[in-house]
């Protein structure tokens, strides 16, 4: 349940306060907020400069926390922290794409030489959601549980996409997200699905109703 949900909180977010290790004053966190994308695990990617004092923390230490919280910040809302290592990811056509059809203008960031894409490998995370409702998540959970490929993502947007007068941007095993009226909303599935014949036939059954 925990993982579930905290997966759903990170599909649904498009920002991220990022704490790494300072490298100008050894010892103490340094915080960004920074906008992110989601990959197909649920991971989240950053597009980040070089020069960035973030970035420069990162060359020196890898070991990072991210907090993401719902729109309105309250003490009986969800939030996630998750403990990881950010690491240079490699940027091919697939992956592109994603980042593109989620977010135009980072992408074209990638077009200038000291802008690269970064990946969350989480090792532990902290969910809570409200008072009593709370508990750690393995970083192992990424990488044990299914997850669409992004070449059956794509398959499926190219497969969906001319039955929707909306742009899909996106489809996971929890839902889709679709651009209506230049505006990125987030459609969860009744329930998540568990192979890529679920989500076809639960993307179906989405798209008929909206």
């Amino acid at each position: 349940m925990l993982w579930s949900e905290a997966i759903a909180l990170i599909r649904r977010r498009r920002t991220l306060a990022l704490a790494s290790m300072s490298a100008q004053m050894p010892g103490y966190p340094h915080v960004s907020w920074l906008p992110m994308v989601a990959d197909e695990a649920g991971r989240p990617l950053l597009v980040m400069s070089r020069l960035a004092e973030h970035t420069q923390n990162i060359l020196q230490d890898a070991k990072v926390s991210v907090l993401l919280h719902e729109e309105e910040m309250a003490l009986d809302k969800a939030r996630l922290t998750i403990v990881g290592d950010l690491q240079p990811a490699t940027l091919d056509e697939l992956l592109a794409a994603r980042l593109a059809r989620y977010n135009p203008e980072l992408a074209s960031y990638l077009q200038m030489s000291d802008f690269a894409v970064w990946r969350l490998w989480p090792r532990r995370a902290r969910y809570i959601a409200g008072f009593g409702k709370m508990g750690w998540i393995e970083g192992e959970q990424w990488e044990s549980a299914f997850a669409l490929s992004l070449p059956q993502e794509a398959q499926l947007i190219a497969e969906f996409s001319p039955a929707t007068a909306f742009e899909l941007v996106g489809v996971d095993l929890g839902g889709c997200d679709l651009r209506r009226d230049q505006v990125l909303q987030r459609y969860e599935f009744a329930q998540a699905a568990r192979s890529i014949d679920e989500v076809t036939m639960a993307l179906e059954q989405l798209l008929q109703g909206i």
